[in-house]
């Protein structure tokens, strides 16, 4: 007699002809296929930890990832520091712009004429660079790209100046005299760098200044 285990665990006599072959055949089929299907017994949850593999990774939240302690990361506005009235860029006021104008300088002759560029408290350097405080990046190469020349406003002596910037290019005041040291400017003169002439206009002075606004 020959016999089987079925799924079931019971011993199936497979000797036996007719019916009982065909429920032999099907039962051997059907244990077969619950095998490969199934692929063996499944680990213990135990075992599956103890290589390492955590069953609760698949489920974890974005949150989980940071640290007990840590915090969501937050957007921080820098604020620039306000200068001192008086100061080079200072604000004289509540309100007031941080470089508030204190007169122009407006191109008359040369690339670029009709142009005005205002000036603020302290020391406008002149040059064709973008970060000069004066640019006059018009076309004229005759204008050194940085420090060519030198306008200054004093707020505690209430007077503008003019000076060489140091390099090689000559500034000259007022047709052919060269500035060589610090001039003072009363308003209306005209500063020629290479082909530009450009001519000075006031606007604080004596009879006003930003300051005179934070004392009222």
């Amino acid at each position: 007699m020959s016999v089987m285990r079925g799924p079931d665990g019971k011993i199936i006599d497979t000797e036996g002809g007719g019916a009982d072959d065909d429920k032999t055949r099907r039962i051997q089929r059907r244990s077969t296929h619950v095998e490969s299907a199934g692929g063996g017994p499944e680990a213990p949850a135990e075992n599956r930890t103890s290589r390492g593999e955590d069953p609760t990774d698949r489920i974890k939240r974005p949150e989980a990832q940071r640290g007990a302690g840590d915090e969501a990361p937050k957007t921080q506005i820098l604020g620039r520091p306000k200068a001192a009235p008086g100061e080079e860029g200072g604000a004289a006021g509540a309100g007031l712009a941080e470089d508030p104008v204190v007169g122009w300088v407006v191109v008359v002759k040369g690339p670029g004429r009709g142009t005005s560029v205002p000036l603020g408290y302290g020391m406008n350097s002149i040059g064709r660079s973008s970060s000069e405080r004066i640019c006059l990046d018009f076309g004229d190469e005759q204008i050194s790209r940085s420090q060519h020349a030198v306008i200054t406003y004093d707020p505690r002596g209430r007077k503008y100046f003019v000076q060489h910037g140091g390099g090689k290019n000559l500034t000259y005041l007022t047709g052919d005299q060269p500035v060589l040291t610090p001039v003072e400017l009363k308003g209306g003169e005209e500063i020629t760098l290479g082909e530009t002439c450009l001519r000075f206009v006031p606007f604080c002075g004596k009879e006003f200044d930003w300051q005179d606004l934070a004392d009222q």
